[in-house]
């Protein structure tokens, strides 16, 4: 298919981490764990303060989207990859001096003091205004066997988060929901939980799936495509390569990307411009425009990733230094005509040169012919 990909200037906003109950639920949550071994790290030094998104959070960042239009006039579209359960923290810490499996709240439910009035409503505002898209991120982006296990030893760390209704500990940041040194049959299991709860939820299947942690392997791979999910996110970001950088320029090569019926997003281009470090935020916005540009160059769409951390955190300061550090990134890529995509979407034009998506009450159309994109809008 010959698409006019360098016109499109496609970009893709993907985001990992919503609806996850993770780090903590709470201000005081947080103060209780901050000298554990995870919240000490380096990774918990930037993620301690990260918690579940409320109402407030998502109708922030939608309002922030609608500000913005790109070169077909539509406003940006948010791909927030999602988890479809968290555990079930008074069930849990009821049987926690020997859990044999890991009890849940299915979304849009959410457990003990991670409860957020009216969240999932205003997820389903954003979706209808076209400024959110919900992806599969697993079913609970935990490791449940390692977790339990430390859990059953007493470690010390497992039991005083999980006192605090949080599940981070030196074993869960260790590992991943489908780490390969996971049990074969949980991880099945929690895959295909996971596309139920999200076919119930949505109404439509996972048209694309970003493995928590970058942690997999070939196994669920094939049992995503047995399930109907094939398209993939973050494959050059996957753990275990021994040469992760020459891994991930050598797949940075391939477009399109695609096995068999599997299909592979670019490589992501990181956006965080929250955290540590002078001048952070506007390297971060310095090298995602950079790599925008250089994806079009080279006719492929630009993949941005940026995890929820940088808009929902207990300090709320820190939410709104991300939310205009994106309202910057956004309006000098509007600026530049970009053209907003979700990985649907991608694959659907790469594959057949026209994408559809439900908006609402309606269906966006998009179509290239004659080196010409076209958009239509048609009743659902």
């Amino acid at each position: 298919m010959n698409l006019d990909w360098v016109r499109l200037k496609a970009v893709v906003l993907e985001s990992d981490d919503w609806g996850l109950c993770a780090w903590a639920p709470d201000r005081e949550a947080w103060t209780a764990l901050a000298d554990t071994p995870a919240f000490r790290s380096r990774a918990g030094r930037r993620y301690g303060g990260s918690t579940l998104e409320s109402m407030a959070d998502v109708k922030a960042l939608a309002d922030l989207l609608l500000d913005h239009r790109g070169g077909d006039g539509l406003p940006p579209v948010w791909q927030a990859n999602t988890v479809m359960a968290n555990p079930d923290y008074p069930r849990l810490s009821a049987a926690s001096r020997d859990p044999s499996s890991l009890p849940l709240v299915e979304l849009p439910g959410m457990p003990g003091r991670w409860t957020r009035p009216g969240l999932w409503d205003e997820v389903r505002r954003a979706t209808d205004a076209g400024v959110w898209w919900v992806e599969l991120h697993g079913l609970h982006h935990l490791p449940e066997s390692a977790w339990l296990a430390a859990l059953r030893r007493g470690d010390g760390d497992a039991r005083r988060a999980l006192e605090q209704e949080s599940p981070v500990c030196a074993a869960v940041e260790a590992s991943g929901e489908y780490d390969p040194s996971e049990p074969s049959d949980h991880r099945r299991r929690d895959l295909e939980r996971a596309v139920a709860r999200f076919r119930t939820l949505t109404g439509r299947v996972p048209r694309s799936f970003c493995p928590p942690d970058y942690r997999w392997d070939e196994s669920l791979e094939a049992e995503a495509e047995r399930l109907g999910v094939t398209t993939f996110q973050g494959k050059a970001e996957q753990a275990g390569s021994p040469f992760p950088q020459l891994r991930r320029l050598l797949i940075g090569l391939r477009w399109p990307h695609v096995r068999g019926a599997r299909f592979y997003m670019p490589p992501r281009t990181a956006f965080e411009p929250c955290g540590p470090g002078e001048g952070r935020t506007s390297a971060a916005i310095e090298t995602a425009l950079r790599c925008a540009r250089g994806a079009w160059k080279r006719a492929r769409p630009a993949v941005l990733s940026s995890h929820r951390l940088n808009y929902v955190h207990l300090d709320p300061e820190w939410s709104k230094r991300g939310r205009d550090a994106l309202h910057e990134l956004l309006a000098a890529l509007c600026r530049e005509g970009a053209t907003f995509l979700t990985d649907a979407e991608v694959r659907a034009l790469v594959e057949r040169g026209r994408s559809a998506r439900e908006i609402g009450s309606r269906v966006l159309h998009r179509s290239s012919a004659a080196g010409a994109w076209r958009i239509e809008w048609r009743a659902a």
